[in-house]
């Protein structure tokens, strides 16, 4: 279930802080970020700097891989691994 809140809150971030103004105000948690265009190398870094904040974690440079960006379930799953979960 907590994943699921996780799902809920990125999507949120993505939509409030990415998209504003584009009009799209929901995603497919399994569409593609990076190939869709949502997630370039800046947009990328502002997202992780509020899942930083938002999250209380740290994400290290080595995490900064596209696997773990790919998608809004990818992220939820990502930061469920930073916290223990």
């Amino acid at each position: 279930m907590r994943m699921l809140n996780n799902v809920e809150a990125i999507e949120t971030l993505i939509v409030g802080e990415l998209l504003e103004g584009s009009g799209r105000n929901k995603l497919d948690p399994e569409e593609s970020l990076i190939s869709s265009g949502i997630l370039d190398s800046l947009s990328l870094l502002r997202l992780v700097a509020k899942l930083e904040e938002d999250f209380d974690t740290t994400v290290e440079d080595g995490e900064l891989i596209p696997n773990n960006f790919e998608s809004i379930s990818r992220i939820a799953a990502f930061l469920d691994r930073k916290r223990g979960g």
